[in-house]
């Protein structure tokens, strides 16, 4: 399998590692059929609390594999563009879910790749990691939800110089721009990356999950339609056993155990 999916139920974790370190992970259309059945299944186990992205062998993902793009690039154009709607549902799918995902990137993380990363909500990166949106380096234009993620991770400006330029960028430069949010040592990326993913598996899930929606929602909305979301949210959130758990536990002046209800 180029895509192997592991449940360590005990700790509310779902990750998903890509596993083709021989292509440094590149991204066929089988893989991204492969992402998207795991994804249907994450969704189907509520006792999953977080997702974890990572990939095998030092990289992340190198993007698409271009030793098999000719056969997709020969494609008819209606056929062709079938083909990448369907395949970039998994991005939508990874934006949409309602649990916090995290990105571990130990290496190269490039074209789809970086899609694939920026849909994450977190990002740690390996200070040895490279990033780059290098499409127009093989003549293409970019896909998988990158023209959107990316503007929204660094700002119009910074996404029009990374993409006409096609330039890489390395992990110190990625956490300036935005791309990241955390760098680590290489030796260091697995155990900071369970670290942060036990910290949000212990969190609220509803009241994430609602958070998730709500900074979404920002990127189109107004302060007044804002206003109006919060107030919906918070309403039904403090009816939620977490809520009256976590005002409990900060009057008590204890930790909360949040149960995810």
């Amino acid at each position: 399998m180029s895509v192997i999916l592991s449940f360590e139920l005990a700790g509310r974790l779902a990750r998903l590692t890509l596993s083709r370190p021989e292509a440094k992970n590149a991204l066929r259309p089988v893989d991204w059929q492969q992402l998207a059945a795991h994804l249907s299944e994450v969704q189907q186990r509520p006792e999953v609390r977080v997702v974890l992205l990572s990939g095998a062998g030092g990289a992340f993902s190198s993007g698409g594999d271009l030793k098999t793009m000719p056969e997709r690039l020969a494609l008819p154009v209606a056929a062709r563009r079938q083909q990448l709607l369907a395949d970039s549902r998994v991005i939508q799918t990874l934006y949409d879910l309602d649990l916090p995902v995290v990105a571990a990137i130990p290496g190269v993380c490039m074209g789809a790749g970086l899609s694939l990363a920026l849909a994450a909500d977190l990002r740690i990166a390996a200070s040895n990691a490279v990033l780059g949106a290098v499409f127009h380096r093989i003549g293409l234009s970019a896909d998988f939800g990158l023209s959107w993620l990316l503007p929204q991770a660094v700002g119009a400006a910074q996404a029009m110089r990374l993409l006409m330029t096609a330039a890489t960028v390395s992990a110190d430069e990625a956490l300036a721009l935005g791309l990241v949010q955390t760098v680590v040592a290489p030796t260091e990326l697995e155990s900071a990356a369970q670290a942060l993913c036990e910290q949000l598996a212990q969190g609220p899930k509803v009241a994430q999950a609602l958070t998730k929606r709500a900074l979404h929602r920002s990127s189109t909305a107004d302060l007044a339609a804002m206003l109006e979301w919060e107030a919906h949210s918070q309403s039904l959130l403090g009816k939620t056993p977490d809520a009256q758990e976590g005002l409990t536990a900060f009057l008590s002046k204890r930790p909360p155990h949040f149960t995810g209800e």
